[in-house]
């Protein structure tokens, strides 16, 4: 069966809808200030003021007939209060030009970018850096470096639940040449082996708060950018959570946090795990803070964000996983290839919002520390209401003033760890 949908898109191929798709949908993630000629390398769209930019994916050969992956989207000036600008034009590494409304090849065009988005979103973004970097990281440090009573390890706990299982299978079913997801994309086999070799080796840490400011969007669109905006409230309530319950066990700060050997180890895990190291600043409880943070918006948040993509996936005319010259939707077999991988999805782990106080107790903490800490479980869980309610009564304002609803962080919907 296909995982629940809790974002209804209807509308991926008008331009408008397009238009939205980089705005509010799942494109979104990669959007940016538009770029000029000289800093994109190749011809772009005048009047462009944001794009969605995935021509990275263009140095890689495809098999046979299906076209080279790789693009970027541009919009025109927001007219306000998070909207979308007019989409002007998508350039497409497979041709090397740029199309626009009106073009011969524009439907086509349009297709081959929705074709990038959903292949770049689900390989990169989704399977190699949620999964088998960021959560697998997160799981290999706190079962390793940390005890099982840990403050660390009992923190993280709800958030590498079944983490290890899952990315160990998805290596054998999705990763090697000739099985599942390979024959789903359209890549060589030379090509695929050296796509997720670079997407491993040019990954780099970069917290939620400095990803979506190094952006670079207009001020004024950013800050009523509803995906930008409910990431950052979602991430934020986890700062503060993480921070109410650390501090009972390093009531001296930096002091207490530096001579925990199991601290200093989980810390520096991060850095030989695999080939290419998270580069973490020096650590302090500030930073660990952070660090912690974002492990557990990356499993929650930005994993529903990259990888919840079904509504997208159940038309052929939506996002094909490959696609021909000249053609606007899908073929059967890729059509059919897609949604078998989302349907995988739909094997759902615990919710966020949960009741967790069985797995945050521990007899080798004082009875001050136990009680801070269940005290942070809990009040954890009503700020995420609120984040939750506050997104629904954003959602009818945004609808009155002639936009959509964006439910796609929303902690009601969120699981606890990443799942299929």
């Amino acid at each position: 069966h296909l995982p629940p949908q809790y974002n209804e898109w209807d509308d991926v191929v008008t331009d408008e809808g397009m238009a939205w798709l980089c705005v509010a949908g799942c494109a979104g993630w990669h959007l940016t200030k538009a770029r000029s000629e000289d800093e994109a390398g190749h011809a772009v769209v005048e009047g462009a003021v944001m794009e969605v930019d995935m021509t990275y994916m263009g140095q890689y050969k495809t098999r046979g007939s299906w076209i080279r992956y790789g693009g970027a989207a541009y919009l025109g000036q927001s007219p306000g209060d998070g909207l979308p600008g007019p989409l002007l034009g998508i350039y497409l590494c497979h041709y090397d030009a740029v199309f626009r409304p009106g073009d011969d090849k524009w439907e086509h065009a349009k297709c081959a970018f929705r074709s990038t988005v959903t292949t770049g979103l689900t390989l990169k973004d989704h399977l190699c850096t949620v999964h088998w970097i960021k959560a697998n990281g997160l799981g290999m440090a706190a079962r390793e470096a940390t005890g099982p009573d840990h403050p660390i390890r009992r923190l993280l706990k709800p958030h590498y639940y079944n983490t290890a299982l899952i990315n160990f299978k998805s290596k054998d079913m999705l990763l090697p040449p000739g099985q599942f997801a390979y024959r789903t994309f359209a890549f060589t086999k030379g090509s695929w082996v050296q796509y997720f070799a670079d997407c491993a080796s040019n990954w780099v840490y970069v917290p939620l708060p400095e990803k979506l400011a190094a952006k670079n969007l207009p001020s004024e669109f950013f800050d009523t950018w509803p995906l930008g905006q409910d990431s950052l409230k979602l991430w934020y309530t986890i700062e503060s959570y993480v921070k109410e319950f650390l501090t009972p066990f390093y009531p001296n700060g930096d002091d207490d946090l530096l001579a925990d050997d199991h601290v200093t180890e989980f810390w520096s895990s991060f850095e030989s795990q695999f080939d290419t190291p998270w580069n973490l600043p020096p650590l302090s409880f500030d930073s660990l803070t952070t660090l912690i943070t974002e492990l557990i918006w990356t499993v929650t948040g930005e994993h529903e964000l990259v990888g919840s993509i079904v509504a997208y996936l159940t038309s052929p005319i939506g996002f094909p996983a490959k696609l021909l010259e000249d053609h606007v939707e899908s073929d059967v077999q890729s059509f059919a290839q897609g949604l078998v991988i989302i349907a995988l999805t739909g094997l759902r782990q615990p919710p966020l919002m949960d009741d967790w106080d069985h797995v945050m107790r521990s007899d080798s903490w004082t009875a001050s520390q136990q009680q801070s800490v269940l005290d942070a479980v809990r009040d954890f869980q009503v700020k995420l209401g609120k984040v939750a309610d506050q997104n629904d009564d954003d959602n009818i304002q945004r609808v009155k003033n002639g936009g959509r609803k964006v439910n796609i962080v929303n902690p009601r919907i969120l699981e606890s760890s990443v799942s299929i």
